[in-house]
C-alpha cells in the first residue's frame, strides 16, 4: 500500500479494503494467505486517518447497488419481492457468500463463511467425489469445489472415475498451463469430452449451491452470482443445467422459481463496495 500511495501528493480521507476471510473488530486473517490485517495498523502505516476493513463478499454485496444493466447478465427474470433479502455468492479462489437484508431505514450486509460448510452430494458420482476429496483434504466443502482449483479437481476425479479418457492434446496443455483454464477452455468449446463433463459437473454444483443460498436466506429479492469464474463461463451458465440444479429442491421449486438470478459481469463490484465502505466512514 505504501508503494501504491507513493506518487500521490494528497492522501485520501478514508480507505476501504475487502479481504477474503472473516473480519471481527477491524481485524482479519486472510483465509488462504498467511496475512493478518488490522484496520488500526493499516491507518497508522498508511497515514490515512479512517480505514474500513470488511469481508470481500460484504464488499461485493455493497457494490451491487452501483452496477448498471450492462454490468449484469440475467439468467432468470423471476419476480423479485420488494424489501426481501438479496443473496450473493461467487466462485474464484474459493466460494464467497453474503446476504443483503433491508431494515426500516437502511440495508445491511450480513457476512457469511458458508462456503466452508460440508458439501452435500446429490448423486452417486458426487458421493464418490466427496470420498476423493476427503482422502486428499480431510473434508469436502463448497469452497474447495467451487473454485478454479475445484474445477481442476473435478477433472482429475472424473478421469480417475472413468467418465471419459484424457486426450493427449489436453494432457499436454495441462502440463504447460493453469489446469482450470485448460479445462474451462476445452469444455466451453466442447472439443473434449472429459473437459466438457467436468465443466458441466462444476456448473451443476454451482447451480445447486446458488439454490441452497437462496433457500438459506429466503433471498426472494434475487440472487447474484459474482466472482472471477462466472463471467468466463457465462455461455455454460446460460445452458439449462445451471438453473435446473438451482430449481431441483423439492418441495421448494415454486419459491425458487420466483427468484431472479443474475451474473455480475464487472470484476470491480468488490472495489465499488470497498469504496462505499470508505465513504460511509468519512471519505468523499
Amino acid at each position: 500500500m505504501t508503494d501504491f500511495l507513493a506518487p500521490e501528493t494528497r492522501l485520501p480521507a478514508a480507505a476501504g479494503f475487502g479481504v477474503a476471510g472473516p473480519v471481527s473488530g477491524g481485524k482479519a486473517k486472510v483465509t488462504k494467505l498467511p496475512w493478518r490485517l488490522d484496520q488500526t495498523r493499516l491507518a497508522r502505516s498508511s497515514g490515512i486517518r479512517r480505514v474500513s476493513l470488511i469481508n470481500d463478499f460484504v464488499a461485493a454485496a455493497l457494490g451491487l447497488g452501483y452496477l448498471g444493466p450492462r454490468q449484469v447478465a440475467t439468467l432468470k427474470r423471476g419476480r423479485a419481492e420488494p424489501g426481501a433479502p438479496i443473496g450473493i455468492l461467487g466462485a474464484g479462489t474459493g466460494l464467497g457468500q453474503a446476504v443483503v437484508v433491508t431494515g426500516k431505514d437502511h440495508a445491511e450486509v450480513v457476512p457469511s463463511e458458508g462456503g466452508h460448510r460440508e458439501f452435500g452430494p446429490r448423486n452417486p458420482r458426487e458421493d464418490r467425489f466427496v470420498l476423493f476429496l476427503r482422502e486428499r483434504f480431510g473434508r469436502a466443502t463448497p469452497d474447495r469445489i467451487l473454485s478454479g482449483g475445484g474445477l481442476a479437481l473435478l477433472y482429475e476425479f472424473l478421469k480417475r472415475d472413468g467418465a471419459a479418457r484424457e486426450s493427449p492434446v489436453v494432457a499436454a496443455a495441462l502440463r504447460e498451463e493453469d489446469p482450470a483454464a485448460v479445462v474451462s477452455r476445452f469444455g466451453l468449446a466442447r472439443r473434449d469430452r472429459l473437459c466438457r463433463i467436468a465443466l458441466e459437473a462444476f456448473v451443476s454444483i454451482y447451480g445447486s449451491e446458488t439454490g441452497n443460498l437462496a433457500l438459506q436466506y429466503r433471498a426472494t429479492g434475487g440472487v447474484y452470482v459474482a466472482g472471477g469464474i462466472a463471467p468466463k463461463i457465462l455461455p455454460e451458465l446460460r445452458r439449462p443445467e445451471f438453473l435446473r440444479a438451482f430449481l431441483q429442491k423439492p418441495p421448494m421449486e415454486e419459491l425458487l422459481d420466483r427468484i431472479p438470478v443474475r451474473v455480475v459481469l464487472d470484476w470491480r463490484v468488490g472495489l465499488l463496495g470497498a469504496a462505499a465502505s470508505a465513504r460511509a466512514i468519512g471519505g468523499r
